[in-house]
């Protein structure tokens, strides 16, 4: 973590402005900011930064902007944070590619940088840097997978050279769309009050900023962002308050549409989900790392285990709701997702209103016979029995993923991270939510 510093009388003076201005100019990523964000300078990075709940920004750099261009960059920073490109990073990083293509971390932010300056310029929102990115034949209205995936194709890696245009130092900062010639289009000054053009931007190829992985809670292992319910009702309250004060454009309707009702496919969602909660840690406390050890002083830290994830416990409403099409095409992503983390065991609980069969595997082969044996049930329904299994039978899963239609009794929420796999919009009391459709 960053260390936070104290602000000057007249850093925090200047901020102040800022904030100001960042709530006239955007209230709904200004109500969003104060909801479930917060501030934190530093100077242990040169420039501005965002991990999903904090702003970390050197208040030294923000004291050689222009206010306006301080609202532009809190603004692109709360961005960032609603678009959910630190989980989504950290997905591509823990699957170490992007639709198939190679991964860069710093490609994929200078993609970002560039749909949300496009956005933020069209909508009039601060001012941004003559040296900040900005490339007009990219839109803030573009998925930056596919800006990302045009670059990619733009800008093919040497035969024979793997993936290294994608990794190497300069492909992010010096990255364009607009040709192979891998020279940025930068920020075009909009408005009055544009300052002399960012050195430090300068420096590093337009960009002003990074995006960083969630905090993760070291004795948790929890990260420190909304769950989906939290980050779904802060974006609602956020854009009603804009509504209110007549300030939320049509590309941010837009975006507030998208995250209430998700246009990404099921699949997609669903492996990010379980990817990002279970198959980046293959970390266990039983077994001390050796290496560590030998320290002086000694730090005792968790050594490295077999499997990606220890139980997983994966439900099925049979109550007569879930039709073949539904779980054949459940089956095929979670194996191979299941595939992927690759945990010890699989518990797989068929529930109507009371669990009508467990079975247990630890491969995908066994999983997928089990899958031909046809699923018991076509009775009432309840969420509670496969939960209640569970707890007698001393199982804490890392994760349970329960496809259903929604319609049943829930329990209460357990300790461990829940996944609805839903063919419908019910909205479940707790846990994170994947909608299913076919």
């Amino acid at each position: 973590m960053f260390t936070k510093v104290e602000l000057t009388p007249s850093q925090k003076y200047e901020m102040e402005v800022a904030r100001v201005g960042f709530m006239n100019a955007c209230p709904f990523f200004a109500y969003y900011f104060y909801s479930e964000m917060t501030e934190h300078p530093t100077l242990d990075i040169p420039t501005a930064a965002t991990d999903g709940r904090r702003v970390f920004y050197n208040p030294e750099y923000m004291a050689g902007l222009k206010p306006p261009e301080r609202v532009f960059v809190l603004a692109h920073e709360v961005y960032h944070t609603v678009q959910q490109h630190p989980a989504r990073m950290k997905h591509y990083t823990t699957e170490d590619n992007l639709r198939g293509h190679p991964w860069s971390q710093q490609l994929f932010n200078v993609c970002a940088d560039w749909v949300i300056n496009a956005d933020l310029i069209k909508n009039d929102i601060g001012v941004c840097n003559p040296a900040w990115l900005f490339d007009p034949n990219i839109s803030g209205d573009e998925l930056v997978e596919d800006v990302y995936e045009k670059w990619i194709k733009q800008n093919p890696p040497p035969k024979g050279g793997g993936s290294g245009s994608a990794r190497g130092s300069g492909a992010g900062a010096n990255a364009s769309t607009t040709g192979n010639n891998n020279n940025p289009t930068y920020g075009q000054s909009r408005g009055k009050g544009a300052g002399k053009p960012d050195p430090k931007a300068q420096a590093n190829g337009g960009s002003f900023d990074q995006v960083l992985p969630p905090e993760v809670d070291p004795v948790t292992g929890k990260e420190d962002i909304p769950d989906e319910a939290e980050f779904r009702e802060a974006v609602a309250r956020a854009a009603t308050a804009a509504k209110a004060m007549g300030k939320l454009p049509d590309s941010f309707k837009r975006m507030v549409d998208e995250i209430l009702e998700p246009q990404i496919s099921w699949r997609e969602h669903i492996r990010m989900l379980v990817t990002g909660r279970i198959g980046a840690r293959h970390e266990t406390w039983d077994r001390p790392n050796r290496r560590r050890l030998v320290l002086n002083p000694m730090v005792i830290m968790p050594g490295r285990r077999g499997f990606g994830a220890r139980d997983v416990a994966v439900a099925i409403d049979t109550s007569g709701s879930i039709g073949e099409k539904e779980l054949s095409a459940f089956f095929a992503e979670v194996g191979g997702v299941l595939a992927d983390v690759r945990p010890k065991r699989i518990f797989l609980i068929w529930c109507d209103a009371a669990v009508n069969r467990v079975d247990e595997c630890s491969s995908l082969d066994e999983l997928a016979h089990i899958r031909a044996q046809g699923a018991p049930g076509g009775g009432g329904t309840s969420f509670i029995p496969p939960f209640e299994w569970l707890a007698e039978h001393d199982v804490s899963p890392e994760t349970l993923i329960y496809l259903t239609d929604g319609y049943g009794a829930f329990p209460d929420e357990p300790r461990y991270p829940v996944i609805w796999a839903m063919t419908t919009d019910v909205d479940p009391p707790f846990g994170e939510t994947v909608r299913i459709k076919l």
